[in-house]
């Protein structure tokens, strides 16, 4: 009896989560048509405040973070326009989102930022981590139970065992180096790169916002990251975590 109030249970609980979620999508999407229509009308504060209480929700569209951008960009918030942007060419694929990026880097003299080739596949390795995880993942399964079934059969395994090493070799930088460094924007002007993650440390630079950094690590309220070549630690909020 107890089981079957558990299950009964377990599916009104289910029921109402979809729920939630169906009518959360449906608020979002009257919010995102409200804002369209703001953006057409040029009233772009209004329409960039409904798309922020969407992005809030997590919900999003392609075309609403590239307005956000726009907006942000005639307001004069380069990190904040970078930022959209950046959300923007994770969930498109843009190319010319990354060329944007590059011109607005260079425009005010912003690191972090090139439309290279390597950029593009760093991006292109996170955005698709899950994928390239379970294909990887089942190639050495499959590799292992060949080499299993050769030894049995007392066959030379000896190929196979290079294949798998090669794919176990593969899966190991895959889930140890594609995704494990995210990137956040310097949101601030004047935010300080510190020798360690303390207040107390010594200062290595002051910098405007907008600059793209690497985040390598992070230590209670300190971010460790990279600039010029150099370990730094700046405060987490002082930076816009590129993240949907």
């Amino acid at each position: 009896m107890k089981n079957k109030q558990n299950a009964i249970s377990n599916i009104l609980t289910l029921i109402l989560f979809l729920l939630a979620t169906q009518l959360n999508a449906q608020a979002s999407e009257g919010l995102i048509k409200t804002a369209d229509s703001l953006f057409a009308a040029k009233q772009y504060t209004q329409s960039l405040e409904l798309y922020k209480d969407v992005l809030k929700r997590h919900e999003y569209s392609e075309s609403m973070l590239l307005k956000m951008a726009f907006i942000q960009e005639g307001l004069g918030k380069i990190s904040e326009s970078l930022y959209y942007l950046n959300l923007y060419q994770q969930v498109s694929d843009d190319e010319l989102a990354l060329l944007k990026m590059e011109e607005l880097a260079k425009k005010h003299r912003l690191q972090g930022y090139s439309a290279s080739q390597s950029w593009q596949v760093s991006l292109l390795f996170k955005k698709y981590y899950d994928i390239i995880l379970k294909v990887l993942l089942s190639i050495a399964i499959l590799l292992f139970a060949i080499l299993i079934y050769l030894k049995r059969k007392k066959m030379n395994p000896m190929p196979v065992a290079i294949s798998l090493s090669v794919f176990l070799a593969l899966l190991f930088f895959h889930v140890n180096f594609s995704q494990n460094k995210n990137s956040g924007i310097v949101h601030h002007n004047s935010t300080y790169l510190m020798s360690g993650p303390s207040a107390g440390s010594s200062v290595v630079e002051i910098i405007d916002e907008g600059h793209l950094l690497d985040i390598l690590d992070k230590k209670d309220i300190w971010i460790r990251t990279k600039w010029m070549n150099q370990d730094v630690y700046v405060k987490e909020d002082q930076i816009l975590m590129i993240e949907l």
